[in-house]
């Protein structure tokens, strides 16, 4: 028996994390597909195998530079194709098997920013996306990751809008106040979807 698993998604500075660390104080076991991404291109591994034959210029030695990957492929269509044929599967595979290793009594969270661009939805029992204003999520990823502007507009614009996002999902939390309401909302949801499984 698998564990019910919540996907939950955003745009990129969204507040995700903060969500997912509300539901897991509340009991769920995070699946962050960032984490699992990286643990896919680490030295030695099949995926950093193959980024380094596409992608020869983002590697120091055996190792992967992300932020120099990230500079050159959300600023080319076709790189970031590429990225996607070969990343894609290999971030499936693993999450999967982090999900197989979980009780089957569990919630599970499955943070994932591309999860509705990459079709990881399918793995999930229920979307969650976490919008907020797009000049506050821009302003946020620029104070985060000190990267110039152009490059975060094109890794933004790279993704779903929140509305579309919004139309695929089964709930939404807004983040467009504090931290108190983000928190609050997100308990309460969590408590939700607990309820319902509980029900059924």
């Amino acid at each position: 028996m698998k564990p019910y698993i919540i996907g939950l998604t955003g745009g990129i500075a969204s507040g995700k994390t903060a969500v997912g660390l509300v539901f897991e104080t509340l009991g769920a076991k995070i699946i962050d597909a960032d984490v699992v991404s990286r643990k896919t291109v680490e030295p030695g591994s099949e995926g950093a195998r193959r980024l380094k034959e596409a992608f020869a210029f983002a590697f120091d030695g055996d190792t992967l530079n992300r932020g120099r990957l990230k500079e050159k492929v959300f600023l080319s269509e076709d790189g970031k194709c590429r990225l996607d044929e070969i990343m894609l599967p290999l971030i499936e595979k693993e999450i999967e098997r982090e999900a197989a290793s979980l009780d089957g009594e569990t919630v599970a969270v499955l943070i994932a920013p591309l999860l509705l661009e990459s079709g990881l939805q399918r793995l999930c029992d229920t979307v969650v996306t976490v919008s907020a204003p797009y000049e506050m999520r821009l302003s946020r990823l620029l104070a985060r990751d000190g990267i110039d502007a152009s490059l975060a507009a094109a890794i933004m614009n790279s993704q779903l809008s929140d509305e579309e996002r919004e139309c695929r999902s089964d709930a939404v939390i807004r983040n467009d106040g504090d931290i108190k309401s983000l928190r609050e909302q997100a308990k309460t949801l969590y408590n939700e979807i607990c309820e319902r499984i509980r029900i059924r």
